[in-house]
């Protein structure tokens, strides 16, 4: 199972590596659930052109040689927000279910839904960028 600093350092290379506005997780990790047998489910929200694809591949290229298994989803804000109030959708539970690694002051505009998690003390504010080593 992963503890919670080793899930730092992998918010932490998303982070020093691809720039999003926030990352979280959501699943058992983020509720307290987790089991030997667990995935580590991510979500990273970036303001971005970029495809769906193409920014899933990005932050799956930055954690290749991770030896955890995850479910990583890449969103931009508006994605995010788009479905957030509709009950059970996809970003209706994550916003129900996040804990937040990482916030930015852009993130307070652009993701609003999140904000009570980040009034709860559980994210991170960003610092100087840190070359973060590849475990």
């Amino acid at each position: 199972m992963l503890t919670d600093n080793d899930i730092r350092r992998l918010v932490d290379r998303i982070v020093s590596r691809y720039a999003p506005v926030a990352v979280g997780t959501f699943g058992s990790y983020a509720v307290g659930f987790e089991r030997p047998a667990s995935d580590l489910d991510l979500f990273v929200i970036k303001p971005t052109a970029e495809t769906r694809s193409a920014r899933r591949r990005a932050v799956q290229r930055i954690l290749f040689g991770t030896l955890y298994r995850l479910d990583v989803h890449v969103f931009t804000p508006d994605e995010f927000e788009e479905k957030v109030n509709e009950a059970l959708s996809f970003t209706w539970t994550i916003a129900r279910q996040a804990r937040l690694y990482y916030w930015t002051p852009e993130a307070e505009g652009v993701v609003p839904s999140l904000r009570p998690r980040v009034c709860r003390g559980l994210a991170r504010r960003p610092e100087a960028p840190v070359d973060v080593p590849v475990f």
